[in-house]
């Protein structure tokens, strides 16, 4: 029985990459059979030794072998750039991994989704649930196990509730921090360092800031929780502006603020967003037409960059540099069939497939789509 070519599906060629780090040093055996994300927003964890810091708003966190540390950061800017300075606020392991550091055991990544990474310690019996957007840090301890929780500042002072399951502490750097356990734990505190006797179960520590309860609105993107009360998490300035006004799901916490490079993360209380957008008209060609007094010099200036698509090869091997250049080209067809000149689209036909194809079929010299078995993409 013949088969038909156009029926065979498309492969892209395999590799095996020279560049690309082994994936089974970080992520948990039962991941590594599906395809594993790149450029994802824990990508520091996976990367070399995977102890660069990662931005996990409104925390840089940094892992290590056996101990997490995060950084409310702040920024530092001049007339050029603008970045986040790492200090280690807060870093958390268990006292024989601190006192000790024999371990060479690498942290694992043992599950992932769009909005979170769980980081697993092993050698220090932790799990650390990271969420995109949460104020808080999330720890599970597996098994008994003491604790520390150091600090490069200084406690200026450390109290707790009755029932040793919450704590507020404050730094000499004028950050106040607030500890949960799902059980009581009994701590104590030296002047850098808070640490435990053994406990097993689940801590939460998140930066103290002071809150107003303003008009709540509706929202329906769905957050899975678990647990009782209600969920608090930190908006993007982005999303406050899109958060739907309608019938009251959420209360918005204007005054519960965040600083973050990317604006003020505003706290809301519920589980359920709606994000909505004033509709944008997506056409085919231009939305308000041509004026007819400019037919003819849209006409002229086309010719001529149909014509230099035949003299100007693309000469970069960057994909996004190249992928600009052939979406200018795309547009001069659109232009052209909008204006009614047909002649030239031929052309740039041409020119997008003898572009595009060597980026499919691994004939591209120096990047292309490669198939990496590793990584499964």
């Amino acid at each position: 029985m013949s088969i038909n070519k156009e029926d065979t599906p498309f492969l892209f060629p395999q590799t095996q990459s020279t560049v690309l780090p082994d994936p089974s040093n970080f992520f948990s055996p039962n991941l590594l059979s599906t395809p594993l994300p790149t450029n994802s927003f824990f990508q520091n964890f996976v990367l070399k030794n995977g102890d660069q810091p990662e931005y996990i708003h409104p925390y840089l966190i940094k892992s290590s072998n056996s101990s997490l540390s995060v950084s409310y950061p702040f920024h530092h800017f001049n007339s050029a750039f603008i970045y986040q300075v790492f200090n280690a606020d807060l870093t958390i392991t268990s006292i024989e991994q601190k006192t000790n550091q024999s371990s060479n055991e690498k942290h694992i990544i043992s599950s992932y989704s769009d909005l979170s990474v769980t980081l697993d310690t092993p050698s220090s019996n932790l799990s650390f649930f990271l969420v995109r957007g949460s104020p808080f840090l999330t720890v599970s301890v597996t098994k008994p196990t003491p604790l520390s929780i150091s600090t490069i500042h200084a406690i200026l002072s450390f109290t707790s509730n009755e029932n040793l399951t919450k704590f507020t502490f404050h730094l000499n750097n004028d950050q106040t921090w607030i500890l949960y356990a799902s059980l009581p734990i009994k701590l104590s505190n030296d002047l850098s360092e808070i640490t435990s006797e053994a406990f097993s179960g689940i801590i939460r520590i998140a930066l103290y800031c002071t809150a107003v309860i303003k008009e709540p609105f509706s929202v329906e993107y769905k957050f899975e929780k678990k647990g009782s009360g209600d969920l608090l998490m930190l908006t993007h300035p982005l999303h406050l502006q899109l958060l739907s006004k309608k019938d009251s799901n959420v209360t918005v916490l204007d005054d519960f603020k965040y600083k973050s490079i990317d604006g003020d993360l505003v706290g809301v209380v519920g589980d359920s967003w709606l994000l909505k957008s004033d509709p944008v008209s997506v056409t085919w060609h231009s939305s308000k037409g041509v004026k007819e007094e400019s037919h003819d010099e849209i006409v002229s200036s086309l010719l001529k960059d149909v014509e230099s698509l035949k003299s100007s090869p693309i000469t970069t091997a960057s994909s996004y540099f190249y992928g600009k250049l052939i979406a200018r080209a795309a547009r001069l067809a659109l232009i052209a069939e909008e204006m009614n000149y047909l002649d030239t689209i031929p052309t740039v036909k041409k020119y997008l497939k003898e572009s595009i194809e060597p980026w499919l079929d691994g004939t591209f010299n120096g990047n292309g789509f490669l198939y990496d078995k590793k990584w499964g993409g």
